[in-house]
Parts: C-alpha cells; sequence; structure tokens
C-alpha cells in the first residue's frame, strides 16, 4: 500500500436500502472508481454484478440472490416485477434445483424475453396483475411482485415441477396461497412449456409436508402407489409423537431423515439419542419404522422393497396399536 493510499481517510458510505447500492448512488456521493476498488478490497463492498453492489458479505447463495434481486428491481424500476424462484425466495419460502446465479423477473407490458447472466426478464403475462407490498416502516418496499401463487407455478416451469411442489408445499403450510390459488395460476399460465407436469406436481401439494426431503418422498410414495397419511400422531409411553408418513391400511410408518439435525456440534449426539428413544418408542407400540435419506430418494426401488419388506414383517393391523 502506497503511502498516500494509507494516508487517504475512511470512506462513509450512503444509506443502502436493502443492503444495496449502485455506481450512480456512490457517485452521487463523491466516491470514484479508485475508492470503490478500496472498499471491494477491504470487504466494505461485495461485487453482485456490473454496476451494483451490497454493502455486506452474502451469507450463502440464497442470500447472495436475495440482494442480486433487491439491486434488478431498482435498476428496472417499475418495468418489471420479481417473478419464479426469486419471488418464492424473497417470500421465504425454499427450493431445490432452482438456478440462483440469476434474477427472474416478469415484465409489465413487454412480450420480450430478455436473458443475461444476471437476470432473466420473461415476457408479460396477459392477466397477470402485479402486486406492490403495503408501505411499512423502515426501507422502502422492494417493488412489484407476482402474487405468490403465480410464482410457485413459474418456478416449475423454468426449474422443474418437483420446485414447484416444494415450494408450494411450503406455501400453504405457512398460510400463504391456497390449493385454489395454485390452480388458479396454473390455468393463467396454461400454454406455457412445462405447465402440464407442474400443474400435475402442484395437485399433490400438502401443507402437512414439513421439509423438502418431505415432499420429494411424498411424490416418491405416490408414484409407487402407496396411500399415505403425513404427520400421524401415535400415542406411546413418551407421550404423542408424530410421524412423517403411515402407509394406510398398515403398521409401517416412514421417516425422512435428512441427517442435517445429527451434524450439529453442540446438539448432534443429543438429538441421535432422543430419535433413537422416539423410534424405540414407535415400536413398543407396534409400529415398524422405515427411514429414508436424501440418496435413498434417487433409488425408488431400494425404497420400496424395503418397504414391502416392512409390510411383510409387520404385524396385523386388525389389532389396532395404542
Amino acid at each position: 500500500m502506497s503511502a498516500l493510499a494509507r494516508t487517504q481517510p475512511d470512506v462513509d458510505l450512503p444509506y443502502a436500502a436493502h443492503d444495496v447500492l449502485s455506481a450512480a448512488d456512490l457517485a452521487r456521493h463523491g466516491i470514484d472508481s479508485h475508492q470503490v476498488r478500496r472498499l471491494l478490497r477491504a470487504g466494505r463492498l461485495h461485487r453482485l454484478c456490473t454496476g451494483w453492489y451490497a454493502t455486506r458479505r452474502p451469507e450463502n447463495a440464497v442470500d447472495r440472490h436475495l440482494l442480486l434481486a433487491r439491486a434488478v428491481v431498482r435498476h428496472l424500476d417499475g418495468r418489471v416485477a420479481l417473478s419464479h424462484h426469486s419471488r418464492v425466495l424473497i417470500a421465504g419460502l425454499p427450493v431445490w434445483r432452482a438456478d440462483l446465479s440469476a434474477v427472474h423477473v416478469t415484465r409489465v407490458g413487454d412480450r420480450v424475453t430478455r436473458r443475461r447472466p444476471h437476470v432473466v426478464s420473461h415476457s408479460a403475462v396477459p392477466g397477470l396483475v402485479p402486486i406492490t407490498p403495503a408501505p411499512e416502516p423502515g426501507p422502502p418496499a422492494l417493488g412489484p411482485l407476482v402474487p405468490l401463487a403465480v410464482a410457485v407455478v413459474q418456478t416449475g416451469l423454468v426449474a422443474g415441477a418437483m420446485d414447484a411442489a416444494i415450494c408450494g408445499d411450503a406455501a400453504l403450510r405457512a398460510g400463504l396461497v391456497t390449493a385454489g390459488s395454485l390452480r388458479e395460476a396454473t390455468v393463467l399460465l396454461s400454454g406455457h412449456r412445462g405447465i402440464r407436469a407442474a400443474a400435475a406436481a402442484l395437485e399433490r401439494c400438502d401443507g402437512r409436508h414439513e421439509s423438502p426431503g418431505e415432499t420429494r418422498l411424498a411424490h416418491l410414495l405416490a408414484d409407487l402407489g402407496l396411500p399415505v397419511t403425513p404427520q400421524l400422531e401415535v400415542s406411546t409411553r413418551l407421550g404423542t409423537r408424530r410421524a412423517d408418513f403411515r402407509i394406510d391400511g398398515t403398521r409401517v410408518l416412514v421417516e425422512f431423515d435428512g441427517k442435517v439435525k445429527y451434524t450439529d456440534p453442540q446438539h448432534g449426539a443429543d438429538v441421535l439419542w432422543q430419535e433413537k428413544r422416539r423410534q424405540d418408542a414407535l415400536e413398543d407400540e407396534g409400529w415398524t419404522v422405515v427411514r429414508v435419506t436424501w440418496s435413498d430418494l434417487d433409488r425408488p426401488e431400494l425404497v420400496w422393497e424395503r418397504i414391502r419388506a416392512a409390510i411383510a414383517r409387520s404385524r396385523p393391523f386388525e389389532a389396532t396399536p395404542r
């Protein structure tokens, strides 16, 4: 570092609504390109795309996408509504395979689709009326948004039907959409490529599915032709416990095991012990438990063999357990 650089005073960054600033914002406050480079090296600014910066380090890929989304909406001021999985993520809902490298928006009144490295701008949808969040104290509202049910369906069009199902389940569970609004959104987007697969996946949506893994497992069980009841309450010596799925007409429970909860260095061992006690209590009541991991979901034939074996060795259903 030169002597001149060492003697330069610290740069005061302007207020950043939603933690993003544009190069124009910085220039208006007298911060030139040399100072921007110093701020980047110092970790006080983080580049999002050409001409846009975050004032904090993104925590992960989702957080970076959300910061980029705020920059894109500001840059395209009023010409677009945040849509697809970008809108879904803003609502705090999960996705699975959605590409987070580019923000997705839907144009207002323009029937042209434009693709750039950091943003995909989809053509306007006839009949689609964007919503504007109600003003609240604090930073200004993000800007126009497509209705959440529409964004869930749009997510299925670009990321695959399972992504639509995953965020659809979460939205239903949180009370942010209804089954009826999801159906209306599929009608609005009829004719788009991938709409049939997305609509079929959304017809299976159930707000009782509590994680992306449970959603995928529910669809796998349906594909295997197994009728199930999600979140079955079972009385045990430890009290009432809920099982992810019960194979209807049997004493077989199917549990999704994401394993993430076991990797916490502080609580992993205790969680593992509590989970073992819970399974022992369920089995003491005559239930057979089949645990399915994330990797098992890609091997439906293995899951089917394990469930079929569990049904074969489980006690007759007529003697209903407590």
